[in-house]
C-alpha cells in the first residue's frame, strides 16, 4: 500500500492541499457562527 492511495480516493481530481483549504474554511466559519451565537446569548 503506498502513500499516495489516500489521494486517488479522494472525492475530486483536485490538488489535496485545495481539499484542506476547503476543510479549513467549513470550519473557521462554523466556529465564528458558533461564537456569534454564543455572544448573541451573553455566554462568552
Amino acid at each position: 500500500m503506498s502513500n499516495d492511495d489516500w489521494k486517488s480516493s479522494l472525492p475530486f481530481k483536485r490538488h489535496w492541499a485545495v481539499y484542506l483549504l476547503f476543510k479549513l474554511g467549513l470550519l473557521a466559519l462554523a466556529a465564528f457562527v458558533a461564537w456569534h451565537l454564543l455572544r448573541a446569548f451573553a455566554v462568552v
